[in-house]
């Protein structure tokens, strides 16, 4: 027939844990009750078997409490040991008293007391914390600015476990040599199975973590050249991450993208690979990330709830954006990619005040992501507080370094003051010179040029850098140049060139409106015939003027008209360019 508690001990043995959580609540209502139901090992044991059930089923509050109960109760029961094999009736595993404090400290994280977490797991004394307990006093530290602690608990975890990747990453940084590191799990890095990669791992990861994100790529990319780990998704997802944050967008997407398709649940990238996506305009990628599927494990994750806020973000749903990526924040707080994208959601709704806070905490624990200061200045921008904008740019190059980017950070908050555009233009300059392919540098030098009426200037930069680079903003700019200089087959050319890189350039489109326009309508607009055969290849139906396929509407024509000045006037200038 059985007890109760016999019944208890089945139903937990067979992880019926819902069922368990029911007769252990039942059992010790009996036990309140009538105490000669249960001795005292069996009272423990069930408070064991209910907190643990609790624990399995997410119910993190009460569990804490009835772990604190279970406690209690082992240090009421008898010194005496029971008899190997008799009873069966304790486990080490989840009943001896570092198991039951370190499931206890895992319910305190998830309710969000971190400081009670730390002290129940400070209560065990340094022989009693093994590895688990040790990773996660680990985190507690590091993630609440105990970091000399936190260097502390990183080194037992690896005296153990030398290949526990995540105390290697958490010592490195705090600013751990990498050579120490190396040290501390030398017998790991001379294995067989690991020398040929993993001193050169954490010499990567170190550059990572110092911001040499150059180095991190050149010594991560060996590793995926020369070792057995050319197909590991996460090698992929770090050489894609340090592109990300040394501003290479192309190459990042690259890598992160071959990353994905190798391992489609990926948490680590995913974000970036994003915001990449949705840079590069390619929504149905992004929305097919998002589809919702029975196997799908990150489905709740903040993670997940970010690559929904970002495919929102860029079809313009803002309100719902900001629903959803504050969903991210509040499972993870530090979730850094989720923060930035709050705040320029923000922008966008003109709450200008919320997105300068959120930036501020953000770049509390991540000073040095560029976009973090991008999204400030922008703000800062937008709100017409010149003063700020230029401290908050010049605090970033200080903070990262003389980069192209930073350059024209710094250079856009000089634009919108005529006394300041000189400094602007030795920015761009200056970016030009580091490096001679970075096109928003470019693209605000020739606007400067314009205004500056320096056309033969600005059509030699524009034409030096489309000659290197097929991108139809650059073809599109030329093209308002030469048609405004009278060069009608120069600017038919390039603007038929930016139209064939976007069918959707409305730049473009506009500029060739306009040639139509001044053509008076007819057929012998310069250079119709190369636009001809080009749509007769595509198997159009030819009429006899080709700008007069589009059919648009006086008010369109209008608004088309515009595009051109549009660009050129536009500072905002978009990261994937």
């Amino acid at each position: 027939m059985g007890t109760l508690f016999d019944h208890l001990k089945s139903l937990f043995e067979y992880e019926l844990y819902s069922n368990t959580r029911t007769l252990s609540n039942l059992i010790l209502a009996v036990f309140d009750s009538n105490r000669s139901v249960l001795t005292a090992q069996q009272h423990f044991s069930t408070l064991i078997y209910y907190a643990e059930s609790l624990f399995q089923e997410h119910q993190y509050r009460e569990a804490e409490g009835v772990f604190r109960q279970a406690l209690q109760a082992k240090r009421n029961l008898p010194k005496t040991k029971s008899p190997i094999g008799k009873g069966n009736e304790n486990p080490p595993d989840i009943f001896s008293e570092v198991e039951i404090k370190y499931k206890t400290a895992r319910c305190l994280i998830e309710i969000k007391r971190f400081r009670d977490a730390i002290v129940m797991l400070q209560s065990l004394s340094i022989k009693q914390r093994t590895p688990k307990v040790n990773m996660l006093l680990s985190r507690l530290y590091h993630n609440h600015g105990h970091e000399r602690s936190a260097i502390g608990t990183y080194k037992e975890v690896l005296k153990d476990c030398p290949l526990a990747f995540e105390a290697v990453e958490g010592l490195l940084s705090l600013g751990t040599n990498g050579i120490e590191v190396n040290t501390l799990i030398l017998d790991a890095t001379l294995a067989p199975q690991c020398s040929d990669w993993l001193s050169n791992w954490i010499k990567a990861h170190a550059h990572m973590q110092n911001r040499k994100y150059s180095e991190a790529i050149q010594t991560f990319r060996s590793i995926e050249s020369n070792t057995s780990l050319s197909n590991y998704h996460q090698l992929l997802v770090q050489i894609g991450e340090c592109y990300y944050h040394n501003g290479e967008y192309e190459n990042a997407y690259t890598y992160l993208k071959r990353a994905h398709s190798l391992y489609p649940y990926m948490k680590n990238g995913i974000q970036i690979l994003a915001i990449l996506m949705a840079k590069k305009k390619k929504m149905n990628e992004l929305e097919k990330m998002i589809a919702p599927t029975s196997t799908f494990p990150m489905e709740y994750s903040s993670e997940m709830w970010f690559v929904m806020a970002q495919y929102l973000y860029s079809t313009a749903k803002y309100d719902k954006a900001v629903y959803f990526v504050q969903k991210a924040c509040f499972l993870n707080p530090k979730n850094a990619e989720a923060l930035i994208l709050k705040a320029e959601i923000l922008l966008q709704l003109k709450k200008y005040q919320e997105a300068i806070a959120h930036l501020r905490f953000a770049q509390q624990f991540a000073p040095y992501r560029y976009e973090v200061h991008k999204v400030l200045v922008d703000t800062y921008l937008n709100m017409n507080r010149l003063r700020e904008a230029q401290a908050q740019a010049l605090k970033a190059l200080k903070a990262i370094g003389e980069t192209p980017r930073l350059l024209v950070l710094l250079g856009r908050t000089y634009l919108k003051d005529d006394t300041t555009k000189a400094k602007a233009k030795t920015l761009f300059t200056k970016a030009l010179e580091m490096n001679e392919n970075y096109l928003p540098a470019v693209y605000l030098l020739a606007d400067l040029y314009r205004q500056e009426n320096d056309a033969s200037s600005c059509i030699k930069l524009l034409k030096k850098h489309a000659s290197l680079t097929q991108n139809c903003k650059l073809h599109a700019m030329l093209g308002d140049l030469l048609s405004n200089d009278k060069d009608h087959s120069g600017a038919l050319e390039h603007y038929t060139i930016a139209l064939n890189l976007d069918p959707t350039n409305r730049c473009a489109m506009a500029g060739l409106l306009a040639m139509g326009q001044s053509a008076g309508g007819a057929s012998g607009v310069p250079g119709s015939s190369y636009l001809e055969s080009s749509m007769v290849e595509e198997g159009s139906d030819m009429q006899d003027n080709p700008l007069e396929m589009i059919e648009i509407p006086h008010s369109a024509q209008n608004d088309l008209g515009s595009e051109s000045d549009i660009m050129w006037s536009d500072v905002e200038i978009e990261i994937n360019q």
